[in-house]
């Protein structure tokens, strides 16, 4: 380092940034199987099935330690199948809630503050297949579903840096100014307050 960039360290100032930034992450691949009455009549023949509307509810901590997050993922999402019975074809619709416990490692092992969960469907559901059954003496469809939900944690990180004047009458470049003027640090001063 040159005599100039010396000096300039030398009449420094160390000021924290605040930024938000991913200090975990995760995507998983749910199945799950769905049980559709289909009133009195016994299903002869599955005609179609078709998987809509999927949304997330909600989304929050379970548990936050130093190296893990539990989060819970709610959401819903219709199902609709086509069915002949008798030789009428019927549809049966349902609305069907879903709750997805997720555990996400963090990124690094630095202090983030004020935490939130984000969570999205990564892939919709679809249907892996379908099945007239009995289930407690009453007719049934069975609907094995898969879908895969992706979560992010979002956190305050908060950035040392060291700001330095530049004490020179002439000129520079503007990329040796930015090199004199930030030199950035992880922040060991505060401590996390979901901890």
């Amino acid at each position: 380092m040159d005599r100039k960039r010396v000096k300039s360290a030398q009449n420094s100032k160390i000021r924290t940034i605040i930024t938000n930034a991913v200090c975990g992450e995760a995507t998983e691949t749910f199945h799950t199987t769905i049980y559709i009455t289909t009133e009195d009549r016994k299903p002869s023949k599955i005609l179609g099935c078709t998987i809509k509307n999927t949304e997330i509810l909600e989304s929050s901590f379970d548990e936050i330690s130093p190296k893990k997050m539990d989060v819970t993922v709610n959401g819903k999402f219709e199902v609709h199948v086509w069915y002949e019975a008798n030789g009428d074809t019927k549809v049966a619709k349902n609305i069907i809630q879903f709750s997805e416990n997720m555990q996400l490692d963090k990124i690094e092992d630095n202090k983030y503050y004020n935490k939130h969960v984000l969570a999205w469907i990564n892939k919709n559901p679809n249907t892996l297949g379908t099945m007239v059954i009995n289930k407690d003496g009453k007719p049934a469809i069975s609907v094995e579903v898969e879908y895969e939900i992706g979560v992010e944690v979002i956190g305050e990180a908060r950035l040392n840096i060291v700001s330095c004047n530049n004490e020179t009458k002439h000129i520079q470049k503007e990329e040796d100014n930015i090199f004199d003027s930030i030199l950035i640090e992880k922040d060991e001063t505060f401590e996390d307050d979901d901890d």
